[in-house]
């Protein structure tokens, strides 16, 4: 069982990542950081645990490209991955593992996570939503991302997909996800928390229109990779790409909600509801703003407490 960590400016976070994932609780785990041609203290800090990490160091090349480094130079069947941001709580590994043994050989395993902001943690989730019907998990993942980063999965799954693409900025696990699922790999899931989610104003997933640049990226390289997509699939790939991703619908159409615009909101959850069908919660809210515009005020209220939570 490998960790890969790949490591960029990121001596503020790096000390609690590395000594999450030297702390678990399932026996014999490597881990493996990729140093991404760091110019802060990443490099000191790592080197300062000797040999209990493996270390591999490249010129600056990416996010993906580091990831692959450190998968490539892994020792591991199994991979977990753990960004240089997040902490792997002490039973991770142990439970991935044990819900991955108790599947098919050809899946891989996704847990929970919780928030980590400024003051600590939020008890949020990153992951909210109920868990999609396992004969809708093709369609479940072609709506969204519905696994999170904190996934471990065999080595042969990497190997057979080509790894994560370094063609993209941004959503490159979707990306590596989705093609699996679509791929005939089966997901699976960790329920309870077992990692934190650094929110930080640098974050990868930060950045509203790089990300509904990144979704349509994505789907388009799907489009093209001859992954073959039944006639429902394929209709609703072609929706998708004509227009923009649930999740930048939601957000602008938060926006409007804090600019009193109820009218404006309701129709774009609603659009974000015509690619997000499984999301029922999207098209009930537009219905109530659409029928009952009071409720605004509501959400507003709402939007703003979450919006606090994940700040502190």
């Amino acid at each position: 069982m490998s960790i890969v960590v790949p490591v960029y400016q990121s001596e503020k976070t790096l000390g609690a990542t590395l000594s999450g994932a030297l702390t678990q609780t399932y026996p014999d785990v490597e881990v493996v950081v990729c140093l991404d041609g760091p110019t802060d203290r990443s490099e000191a800090i790592v080197d300062a645990y000797g040999d209990a990490v493996v270390v591999v160091r490249q010129e600056n090349a990416g996010l993906s490209a580091a990831r692959n480094a450190a998968i490539e130079a892994a020792g591991g069947e199994l991979i977990t991955l753990c960004d240089a941001d997040d902490i792997l709580l002490p039973r991770h590994v142990e439970a991935s593992v044990d819900v991955w043994l108790r599947g098919s050989p050809r899946s891989f395993v996704s847990a929970n996570g919780l928030f980590l902001g400024r003051e600590g943690v939020t008890g949020r989730r990153v992951f909210d939503r109920p868990r999609a019907d396992p004969a809708r998990q093709r369609m479940a993942m072609l709506e969204g991302n519905i696994a999170t980063i904190f996934s471990t999965f065999p080595r042969r799954m990497w190997e057979e997909l080509g790894g994560f693409s370094t063609a993209l900025n941004a959503m490159e696990d979707y990306d590596l996800w989705l093609r699996a699922v679509l791929s005939g790999w089966q997901l699976r899931f960790v329920e309870e928390p077992t990692a934190l989610y650094r929110l930080t104003p640098g974050s990868m997933s930060s950045g509203a229109e790089r990300m509904n640049r990144a979704n349509h990226d994505v789907r388009r390289r799907l489009a093209e990779s001859g992954i073959p997509l039944d006639e429902e699939e394929q209709a609703f790939l072609q929706k998708t790409l004509e227009g923009d991703w649930a999740g930048y619908t939601i957000g602008v159409a938060a926006d409007a909600l804090a600019a009193g615009d109820t009218a404006r909101a309701a129709e774009l959850l609603s659009r974000a509801a015509d690619v997000s069908p499984s999301d029922r919660r999207l098209r009930l809210k537009a219905e109530l703003l659409r029928r009952v515009p009071v409720t605004g005020r509501y959400y507003r209220r709402a939007e703003r407490r979450r919006l606090e939570a994940m700040a502190r």
